[in-house]
């Protein structure tokens, strides 16, 4: 039986043998994509090869809906939990600094809510999701979508959660002398990982955020959205659609992460389906998160078959994710050919009802996903860790996979 704390592996023909009780330590010229279960929200954790560290997100929904408990447990936030996560595989965990982080959007399982219990720092902040690990780890940058204005497409600072951000973020760079960027779309130079002269053909590029959209030429945006004076209010694009997306790539190895970007939301204007124009720019990518926790309306044909990902995870936290539609289309061999592993990341009881035997089909339903990147970038492995205590001892290894 597939039930939520218990970890199965189906039997697909990219699992090895010989699984090792834990992950093999990071190593000079390896790139590492943590994603990370708490059952509260996204955080992805990256280590490039040149030893950078990026954190994604760090979601802390504290108001959670029913069947979706904290992961491993409740002892600890969701924030103290990535902070614990970090400090376990972080290249240097004597000094687990972070070098950037990535706030995608601001919604609270991607950078956290602020409750009255909230604990608070020297400065009277409220301690959640990404101020909670900021405050424990550090960081050189902050990349987030808005920054300074927070106003589009609504006034962000009338957000108490957005305030407090704002609040740390200004505390922060009076104290510790921290940098915080509005991201680029399209720039090749926002973030540095190739520090390192032997490892020098891997990148992150900014490829959406706000409704522009790198062209796949050089530096060069374009902006789907309209301006707001054209629409109604009602049409006007929403926090998931101004999502940060990242393109990463790692010599012939290409990743994908999207935040909450949309697929193509039913009856809402063409414009507003973002994943539309973003795969005809992206093309072939090795792995890609799935938008939007898998959640009804991302993941589209013509998104999955410009992408044909060999590997696919799942970002899933609440008892609504993946949609079976949404995972219907992952597995449908026909918007592209070819295998292809399906991970979920905390795949909750009520959604294995619903999903019904398809959810044999998935490589892995419950675990955090490390993809390994080999050297140079030409093949990857996929390791699933334990969520279920703080050892993260891995339960299954996939590939290694040939990148394309």
């Amino acid at each position: 039986m597939w039930c939520l704390g218990v970890i199965l592996t189906a039997a697909v023909s990219g699992q090895q043998a010989g699984v090792p009780l834990t992950l093999p330590p990071w190593t000079a010229g390896t790139l590492d994509l943590h994603h990370i279960v708490t059952g509260r929200g996204n955080s992805t954790f990256v280590v490039f090869p040149d030893a950078t560290t990026m954190l994604v997100d760090a979601g802390a929904v504290v108001s959670a809906p029913l069947h979706a408990d904290p992961l491993p447990d409740g002892s600890r936030s969701p924030g103290a939990w990535i902070v614990d996560y970090v400090r376990q595989f972080h290249p240097t965990p004597a000094r687990p600094h972070l070098d950037y982080a990535v706030v995608t959007h601001f919604h609270a399982d991607h950078f956290g809510e602020v409750t009255a219990g909230s604990r608070t720092n020297g400065a009277g902040v409220a301690l959640s999701g990404i101020t909670e690990v900021l405050d424990s780890l550090g960081a050189g940058v902050v990349v987030d979508r808005a920054w300074p204005s927070y106003d589009y497409p609504s006034d962000l600072r009338a957000d108490a959660a957005v305030d407090n951000y704002r609040r740390f973020l200004a505390d922060a760079v009076a104290r510790t002398g921290l940098r915080v960027e509005r991201v680029r779309v399209g720039s090749a130079s926002q973030f540095r990982v190739n520090r390192d002269p032997r490892w020098p053909d891997v990148g992150v590029r900014p490829v959406a955020a706000n409704g522009e959209i790198w062209t796949g030429t050089g530096e060069a945006t374009e902006q789907t959205f309209p301006p707001l004076a054209a629409l109604a209010h009602a049409d006007h694009p929403d926090e998931n659609m101004c999502s940060i997306g990242l393109r990463l790539h790692y010599g012939r190895f290409d990743y994908f992460t999207g935040g909450d970007l949309p697929g193509d939301p039913e009856g809402a204007p063409a414009w507003q389906g973002v994943e539309t124009r973003l795969g005809a720019v992206l093309g072939p990518t090795d792995v890609h998160q799935v938008n939007h926790h898998g959640s009804i309306d991302p993941a589209t044909p013509g998104f999955l078959a410009a992408l044909r990902s060999r590997v696919l995870i799942v970002p899933a936290w609440a008892p609504t994710h993946p949609s079976p539609d949404v995972l219907k289309r992952l597995l449908n061999t026909r918007y592209y050919a070819g295998p292809r592993d399906v991970f979920t990341l905390a795949l909750r009881e009520p959604m294995t009802h619903a999903i019904g035997a398809r959810v044999r089909q998935l490589a892995a339903p419950h675990g955090h996903v490390v993809v390994r990147v080999a050297p140079g970038g030409a093949a990857y492995s996929v390791y699933v860790l334990d969520y279920t205590s703080p050892a993260r001892r891995v339960t299954a290894m996939f590939g290694p996979y040939a990148s394309r």
